[in-house]
C-alpha cells in the first residue's frame, strides 16, 4: 500500500465529516457516513467494481482503520443513500479547485445491461435506451454521461440522459453564462450555435473543413479536447465505471459520484504536491 491512498482516504473523510449526520431512528450505526465516504473513494481509487470483493480487501489494504465494515448489503444501500452527500462533497471542491477559464464538454456512453429483453425487464426500462458507439462500432443499451470540466479536467457539473440522446440540451443545462466551451463535432449546428449565443456562451467546435488557414486553430482544439477524453478513460478504465455493476438507476448515480469524488481528491491533492493533475496511479493502493 502507498501513502498515497491513505491520503486520499483521509481526504474524503475531512470532507464528508464536516456535514451533519441526519437524525435516524433505531441504534447508531457502527460505521459513520463520513467512513462510508471514505470506503466508496477508496474503492473507486483501487478500481474494484464489486462491494464484496472490495471490503474482503480493503481490512487487507488498510489493516486497522476501519475495524467495523459493514455487511456487502448494508454497504450498497447505505451507500446509495449517500448520492446526495457524494455529490454535495465532490462540488464544493470543485467550486474551491476551479481554475478558471475555458471549460471543455463532452459525452461517453455507459451501458447497463446487455441481456436479452433488458429493455422490458431491466430496471433502468424508461431510463436508459439504445445508442451507437462509434469508437467502438457498436449499439449500447444504456446512459449518455454529459460532462463538463476545466481545462484541467476537474469535473464542474454533470447530468445522464438516454443513450440516444445527444449532448445539446443537456450541455445548455450545464453551462453558465458567459463561459468559453471546447466541444467535439457532435454539436456542430448553426442553430444551437445561436442558442448558446443568446445564453452569452461561446461555443468553440472543430472546423467542418481543414485549412491551411485554420491548422494552428485546429490542433490547438484537439489538443484541448484531449483533457476530457483522459478524463473519461480515468473514470471507465482506470475507476471500472464501464464495468460498474449497478442494478437500478440510483445504484448507476451512486457508482459515478463515487468516481467523481475520487477523482476530485485526486486532483487536489495533485496540485498540492506539485503532480499532474489526473495522475492517478498512485492512489491504486498497489
Amino acid at each position: 500500500m502507498t501513502p498515497d491512498l491513505e491520503a486520499l482516504v483521509v481526504a474524503a473523510y475531512v470532507f464528508a465529516d464536516e456535514y451533519p449526520v441526519p437524525a435516524r431512528p433505531g441504534p447508531a450505526a457502527r460505521t459513520s457516513d463520513a467512513e462510508l465516504v471514505a470506503l466508496a473513494v477508496c474503492q473507486a481509487a483501487m478500481g474494484i467494481s464489486s462491494d464484496r470483493q472490495f471490503l474482503g480487501l480493503v481490512a487487507w489494504r488498510l489493516p486497522g482503520w476501519f475495524p467495523s465494515l459493514p455487511s456487502q448489503s448494508q454497504y450498497n444501500r447505505r451507500l446509495r443513500g449517500l448520492t446526495g452527500l457524494l455529490t454535495v462533497v465532490q462540488q464544493r471542491l470543485a467550486r474551491l479547485l476551479d481554475c478558471g477559464g475555458a471549460r471543455l464538454a463532452d459525452g461517453t456512453l455507459i451501458g447497463v445491461a446487455n441481456y436479452a429483453g433488458c429493455a422490458q425487464r431491466s430496471e433502468f426500462a424508461g431510463t436508459a435506451a439504445y445508442g451507437y458507439c462509434a469508437s467502438k462500432s457498436e449499439w449500447v443499451w444504456g446512459v449518455r454521461l454529459v460532462l463538463r470540466t476545466d481545462r484541467r479536467g476537474l469535473p464542474l457539473a454533470y447530468t445522464l440522459v438516454p443513450a440516444n440522446e445527444h449532448e445539446y440540451e443537456p450541455l445548455l443545462d450545464l453551462v453558465d453564462t458567459g463561459e468559453t466551451v471546447i466541444a467535439d463535432k457532435g454539436l456542430w449546428g448553426r442553430a444551437y450555435n445561436q442558442r448558446m449565443e443568446c445564453t452569452d456562451v461561446r461555443l468553440l467546435t472543430p472546423a467542418r473543413e481543414r485549412t491551411a488557414a485554420n491548422h494552428a486553430r485546429e490542433r490547438l482544439l484537439a489538443g484541448t479536447r484531449l483533457t476530457i477524453e483522459s478524463v473519461f478513460a480515468n473514470l471507465k478504465e482506470q475507476m471500472r465505471l464501464e464495468r460498474h455493476l449497478a442494478r437500478t438507476p440510483r445504484g448507476l448515480a451512486q457508482r459515478i459520484a463515487q468516481r467523481l469524488l475520487a477523482l476530485t481528491l485526486g486532483i487536489l491533492l495533485n496540485t498540492l504536491t506539485g503532480r499532474p493533475a489526473r495522475a492517478l496511479a498512485a492512489y491504486d493502493g498497489r
